[in-house]
């Protein structure tokens, strides 16, 4: 049996441990640890999981040990941690822009590690997790964690880091994108004088719709829009409006600067 630690437990060690406890309670033990004591105590309650009061004690008691913390505190939380951890921790880290060429030199050559790029559709288990191992991450590891991500989602391994930026653009970064879009159709359908309730129900059945459809479909993204697009109708119209209006251009400019965002944290 592995037993899972989280260093931090805030929303997504919540929904991870909480999908993991679903999928394979019978063969994992879950653990965490936060400085905030009620997150850690929503964190147990979630997952049935248990609290260690530091990472001392959690890094005694776990083979895996799952770094969810906010990048801005894991400089500190990679130093307090490097003392503790060895050739039998597997350790994944969940943190936005850091590296493993970064960790590494913190935690120390030969720690097995896993970079991981989960977004916030893990919250209600349908998340998109990439994942991509280090110089000593084993296949087992890979393994291991395709199936713990799985529990949220989907989730696919990489073998180059460098794509996590692009990922972090378009599956990170893109819920947000998606709820801007939602948003702009809203507004747009008050302007056509629908209701506002109506409106949610509309936007939101028809964005999972047309996403459960394409999941779903054996055929490219281009042909359904095709199909849906009849020669002079409204469809048509609509599309056509998009595109004067600059629409692939506006989401090709939110992909790039993200991705060059990415970057920039990244490299610190």
């Amino acid at each position: 049996m592995n037993t899972i630690g989280f260093v931090g437990a805030g929303n997504m060690a919540r929904a991870l441990g909480g999908g993991i406890a679903r999928e394979a309670r019978d063969t994992v033990a879950l653990r965490a640890t936060d400085p905030v004591v009620e997150a850690t105590q929503s964190f147990v309650e979630a997952t049935g999981g248990a609290a260690d009061p530091d990472m001392l004690s959690l890094a005694a008691a776990c083979d895996v040990l799952v770094l969810a913390v906010k990048p801005q505190v894991l400089e500190g939380v990679l130093a307090d941690l490097a003392p503790h951890v060895g050739a039998r921790h597997l350790v994944v880290s969940i943190v936005a822009g850091a590296t493993i060429d970064g960790m590494s030199r913190r935690l120390g050559e030969g720690i097995r590690l896993v970079r991981a790029m989960p977004n916030t559709p893990a919250l209600v288990g349908q998340g998109m997790t990439v994942l991509v191992g280090g110089a000593h991450a084993t296949a087992d590891d890979l393994s291991l964690c395709l199936t713990l991500f799985a529990a949220v989602g989907r989730a696919v391994a990489v073998d180059d880091e460098e794509l996590l930026d692009a990922v972090t653009a378009v599956s990170g970064s893109g819920p947000g994108f998606l709820f801007a879009y939602a948003e702009a159709m809203l507004a747009a359908a008050g302007a056509v004088d629908l209701p506002a309730e109506l409106s949610v129900a509309l936007v939101q059945q028809t964005i999972l719709g047309a996403a459960t459809l394409w999941r779903q479909s054996d055929e490219g993204v281009d042909v359904l829009r095709q199909r849906v697009t009849s020669p002079g109708g409204t469809t048509q119209a609509g599309l056509e409006a998009l595109e004067t209006n600059g629409f692939g251009a506006a989401i090709r400019a939110a992909i790039e600067a993200a991705t060059r965002r990415s970057k920039e944290l990244s490299a610190g």
